[in-house]
């Protein structure tokens, strides 16, 4: 019945709570289920034992490893193999996952073409590097989240507080990165009284 309403029904991102709820010995046989929507929905879960969580990590299904990319058990190697075999269908939920390393998120965001939802992700992932968040000033959606990226470089920063994009400047000025003496010109003197 699952395999059936897996392959029907749309639930978006949500965990089901009969997966949530499954036991050790139901999710090793839902994960090994020949019907992919059924694997997908198991690999929603971030507490899979490891066996399962790589086996699903492998997986031929490009929507099962999109489900299961954004795991914080994965390695980089397992990161970069889904990014290079399934491609565009799952570089946003890779770029998602909390340890994806650095370089890779630079490779991702250099991607051609331009992924737009792996941009924001990157934007907004705490180990984003300046050469990734340059991609992303790129994308209309994403600028906003990378000027307001700690590690874009400040030339940049002070750069974007210009921008016409009022959103942008305001991410830019909010920038913990901006240079202290570039704030004080941002902020008005008080007057003070003699």
């Amino acid at each position: 019945m699952l395999a059936h309403l897996a392959g029907t029904t749309k639930t978006g991102e949500t965990l089901l709570p009969r997966i949530a709820s499954a036991s050790a010995t139901e999710t090793g046989e839902l994960a090994r289920s020949p019907h992919p929507a059924v694997r997908m929905l198991v690999a929603r879960r971030r507490d899979l034992p490891a066996g399962v969580r790589d086996a699903l990590a492998a997986d031929p299904d490009a929507k099962v490893v999109k489900s299961i990319a954004p795991h914080p058990g994965l390695s980089a190697a397992q990161l970069r193999s889904m990014a290079d075999l399934h491609g565009i269908r799952v570089l946003a939920q890779v770029a998602a996952n909390p340890h994806a390393p650095p370089e890779l998120l630079e490779e991702l965001a250099l991607h051609d073409p331009p992924t737009r939802k792996a941009l924001r992700e990157i934007a907004r992932h705490r180990r984003a590097t300046a050469p990734a968040l340059l991609a992303c000033l790129e994308n209309g959606r994403a600028r906003p989240v990378a000027a307001r990226h700690p590690a874009l470089p400040p030339p940049v920063i002070v750069g974007l507080l210009d921008d016409s994009d009022p959103q942008v400047a305001e991410a830019a000025a909010a920038n913990p990165s901006l240079p202290p003496q570039v704030m004080l010109e941002l902020v008005p003197q008080r007057c003070v009284p003699g």
